[in-house]
């Protein structure tokens, strides 16, 4: 199974730990380093990922607690502290599988670490063509998924009568790795021409599925890339936002009205991974700059 670059100890050229079974004792998942960074999920005997992750903590601590909220629940577990234990649950329950993770110390401020699980995000998309199964909200199509504790609705398996969970979706095909974040068909897209960042602007934009990218006029650098089922509405709330005192332009990409959020959030990363891929960082206001 290693043939497959997302499996290998030197994937984007990270250094990755062995891969370590849930079910391992304690002395056998020392092999975790402890320090923050980035991990992955793929059930034994499989050819495809699970879930990659990132966390500021250390990752032993990050895995160990993951997957005995995986493996040692009876019931689907709640969707916080790890909003992948219910999703590896159900397909555990479901699939009968068997997980392994694997991680990478990466010790760098959070914007860059999660620069970097979009990175690689972006890259398994490309290289294995679909994504993973538990990242962008995927699920199971024949279960809900459990809320939060608060909340505190127990995710379970849909009565026959019961519609499929959208969530449950094909993932969409990569994006193409065309042009660059200035061109109007960046990654195969086709992006409307700038505008200034006014309100009057927003307004005109159709309401569906939609791809946006806010630019720093005097560096005409992207400074955020995002998603929404509604774009105008999106863009107001962002006009309320300081962006660090930046003048800004925004363009836009519509996409066919029945995709689903999840797609819709591939497409996103792929943008993000592709931008991170070419520049070495995410774009400046794309995730929060705290440690």
């Amino acid at each position: 199974m290693e043939q497959f670059n997302y499996f290998s100890q030197d994937w984007c050229n990270l250094s990755w730990s062995p891969w370590i079974p849930f079910s391992a004792n304690r002395y056998e998942f020392r092999a975790i380093p402890k320090g923050p960074g980035l991990y992955r999920i793929r059930p034994a005997e499989k050819d495809f990922l699970m879930y990659i992750g990132e966390t500021r903590r250390t990752l032993h601590q990050r895995l160990n607690e993951l997957r005995q909220n995986v493996i040692k629940n009876e019931v689907m577990p709640w969707n916080d502290p790890h909003t992948a234990a219910p999703s590896l649950w159900t397909w555990m329950e479901v699939e009968g599988f068997s997980y392994e993770c694997s991680a990478a110390l990466f010790n760098a401020p959070n914007t860059g670490r999660k620069g970097m699980e979009s990175y690689l995000l972006y890259r398994y998309h490309q290289e294995y063509g679909e994504s993973t199964l538990c990242n962008f909200g995927r699920f199971h199509k024949r279960y809900r998924k459990s809320t939060n504790r608060k909340e505190g609705r127990r995710g379970g398996k849909l009565l026959d009568t019961q519609i499929d969970n959208h969530a449950g979706g094909p993932s969409f095909s990569p994006l193409s790795t065309i042009g660059s974040p200035s061109d109007q068909n960046w990654m195969g897209l086709l992006w409307a021409e700038k505008r200034d960042f006014k309100i009057d602007n927003f307004m005109s934009i159709p309401i569906g599925p939609c791809l946006y990218l806010l630019f720093d006029i005097e560096s005409q650098d992207i400074i955020h890339i995002g998603q929404s089922m509604n774009c105008s509405k999106r863009l107001q709330d962002h006009s309320q936002k300081s962006w660090g005192g930046k003048d800004l332009t925004f363009s836009y990409c519509n996409i066919q009205k029945n995709t689903l959020a999840h797609n819709l959030k591939e497409m996103e990363n792929d943008l993000i991974g592709n931008y991170f891929e070419m520049n070495e960082r995410p774009p400046e206001y794309q995730f929060p700059v705290n440690p």
